[in-house]
């Protein structure tokens, strides 16, 4: 029997995993995807340029995250915002053009992709305390512990356990035995998801065509497919790409049609060498993970709620992730802070 099995391998359930390791006490993560990071996703293009499809920018302010990276070892840079950037209110008139200057310290990028803080996270767990593939149908309180049950009927024991996954997501797809508070179940039913309804777009180059223009890169657009495009080459100078968001009606093109509008866009924008790419990748968030059934939920809604500091089951189910944190709920930040937070009530909570 594991001490804590906690279900979701993103970064707030692998960062709680790490902190009760610290403490000697056993953990097993259970992960419903072929792979770590929950929304934080990572992939290489041609060039083996890093584009981030998931969590990408933090701040100064994020304290908690940078306190993570140090101790992990993990290096990280600013993101380029310097130049003209483009803002394109009417699609029959040309973008209107303002200039950033340098050392604005907008935000900051990890070092080589942001799946490096859950690769270092896996290794220092690791592999023999990690499953993936292994979405958790049920939860059942029993005398001495809990009982977790997987799609394939095959069952997990511990002592306790730590949802580290979006609420509305574990409300709608766990079964939970005996049921949880009628109050607690509203509240997850109606916790806004982040990143539910995005869709995030990469286009790799060969060269950063639009620097060598003295285009920052930026450009916000009210009439277009992409809604904000970025800078997004790495600090090696030879990786370079465009990344942003697509606006929602992106839902309703096919991939082939989404970069074909995306690349005439760029090229409206910086001209035919735009046409000139390596590698085209968009990831739309609205699957079976990110569960969006149900009423509009506005940004960080119940985000943070009081009732996710709460233990349940007779103090052996407790509450991690992101949406729970009651600070930056929904960023990498607000992930580590409710680790944190959970790590040192489980403990307190086994020690007793």
């Amino acid at each position: 029997m594991y001490d804590v099995i906690i279900i979701g391998g993103g970064l707030s359930g692998l960062t709680t995993a790490y902190q009760l390791q610290k403490q000697n006490i056993t953990v097993k993560v259970l992960e419903a995807q072929s792979r770590l990071g929950g929304r934080i996703e990572t992939i290489f293009g041609q060039n083996q340029t890093p584009m981030e499809m998931g969590a990408t920018w933090f701040g100064k302010e994020h304290l908690n995250l940078y306190g993570l990276l140090t101790e992990l070892s993990i290096p990280f840079f600013e993101q380029h915002t310097e130049g003209i950037a483009l803002f394109e209110t009417l699609s029959f008139e040309p973008p209107q053009q303002y200039f950033v200057p340098s050392n604005t310290h907008s935000a900051f990028r990890v070092q080589g992709g942001t799946a490096q803080i859950i690769t270092a996270l896996q290794h220092k767990i690791g592999l023999e305390n990690i499953v993936l593939n292994c979405k958790i149908t049920q939860v059942e309180e029993q005398i001495y512990g809990m009982k977790i049950s997987d799609s394939t009927v095959h069952t997990y024991i511990s002592k306790k356990i730590i949802l580290a996954l979006p609420p509305k997501l574990a409300e709608n797809t766990i079964v939970f035995s005996p049921k949880l508070p009628t109050t607690l179940s509203k509240i997850m039913q109606h916790t806004q998801t982040w990143m539910s309804g995005s869709v995030k777009f990469s286009v790799e180059y060969k060269t950063a065509f639009w620097l060598d223009n003295n285009f920052s890169g930026n450009v916000f657009s009210q009439t277009g497919l992409a809604s904000e495009i970025y800078d997004h080459s790495h600090c090696e100078i030879e990786k370079f790409a465009l990344k942003g968001f697509l606006n929602g009606s992106a839902l309703h093109y096919s991939k082939a049609e989404r970069q074909a509008k995306v690349i005439a866009q760029l090229t409206h924008y910086f001209g035919n060498v735009a046409q000139e790419y390596l590698s085209y990748n968009d990831k739309i968030w609205n699957d079976a993970y990110i569960d969006v059934d149900g009423p509009f939920l506005p940004a960080h809604h119940n985000n943070g709620c009081p009732e996710y500091a709460k233990s349940y089951m007779n103090d052996k189910l407790f509450f991690a992730g992101t949406e729970t944190s009651e600070v930056f709920g929904g960023y990498m930040d607000g992930a580590i802070i409710a680790a944190n937070a959970c790590a040192k009530r489980v403990s307190a909570s086994i020690k007793k």
